[in-house]
């Protein structure tokens, strides 16, 4: 298969498993596209384990099938699964931090026991571990070997991202029987039948996140970070739009997602700040 043939395989996964990855992937600079959609990707296949399967020891046992093929590739040893083949390409060349390929998987075992954060704290510590790891992999794969300030913002701006993510799949998380919003009545929600409770809930978190987008925001970053800090762009305008839904999960979940969505991003790299 050729180098062409395999960008646009690993980009076609992507944009079935998450669109707004997918359109971060495709806004970046074609250098970078292949790399990013790459660590995405990855990404998505871990995400959607949780979904996959029927038990909760099936799914540690798929987590622990990734830890093991990222030993294979530390140790140098061929792989027959394209996905892994492609991640110890981009490991080689982007020189990528293995802890953090291994924080998300790790972080990913909470959605597998469908455990539900004691607080904020825990939920936004979860984020971090995930959401906020593969931003600053995306970092790297921009940039090289960027600054701890510069890695900081990227952390806040993909952990942002991620708790807004969790806001809004608070409904598709339930039909999943999992609650990740914590302080909230889970019979009710579980039943589809979110109270007052979700909204507020809802509206914490998204302060939380804003919080950290303009922490991040405050960081003077290279343009040729921006691409790494895609999803923070398309965080702020899901931000707003729970604002205007009054932090409703349902009224927002019905909605079809922006088809503006692109063309942030393409301003955003045009300006060179998200």
């Amino acid at each position: 298969m050729s180098e062409a043939e395999t960008e646009l395989r690993v980009l076609e996964e992507l944009r079935r498993a998450d669109r707004d990855r997918f359109l971060c992937a495709i806004a970046a600079p074609a250098a970078l596209r292949r790399d990013l959609a790459t660590l995405y990707a990855l990404n998505a296949e871990l995400a959607g384990i949780a979904d996959k399967v029927s038990e909760k020891m099936l799914g540690l046992i798929r987590l622990q099938w990734w830890r093991d093929a990222l030993d294979d590739v530390a140790a140098g040893r061929g792989h027959r699964h394209h996905l892994v083949q492609e991640l110890a390409d981009l490991i080689e060349r982007r020189h990528l931090d293995v802890a953090l390929l291994r924080s998300l998987i790790d972080a990913r075992e909470r959605d597998v026991e469908a455990a539900t954060p004691a607080d904020l704290a825990e939920l936004e510590g979860y984020a971090a571990a995930s959401a906020g790891a593969l931003a600053e992999l995306a970092l790297s794969v921009c940039t090289g070997a960027p600054p701890e300030a510069q890695r900081l913002a990227a952390r806040q701006v993909g952990t942002a991202y991620g708790l807004v993510g969790i806001a809004r799949a608070t409904v598709y998380l339930a039909q999943h029987r999992r609650v990740m919003l914590p302080g909230v009545d889970h019979d009710k929600l579980l039943a589809l039948q979110p109270g007052a409770d979700v909204a507020v809930a809802v509206e914490l978190v998204c302060h939380r996140a804003s919080a950290l987008l303009a922490a991040a925001r405050k960081e003077r970053l290279p343009r040729a970070a921006i691409p790494a800090l895609f999803p923070g762009r398309l965080a702020a305008a899901q931000l707003e739009r729970l604002r205007r839904h009054g932090y409703d999960p349902v009224a927002v979940g019905g909605r079809a997602p922006s088809g503006l969505d692109i063309w942030r991003l393409v301003l955003a790299r045009g300006w060179g700040r998200i």
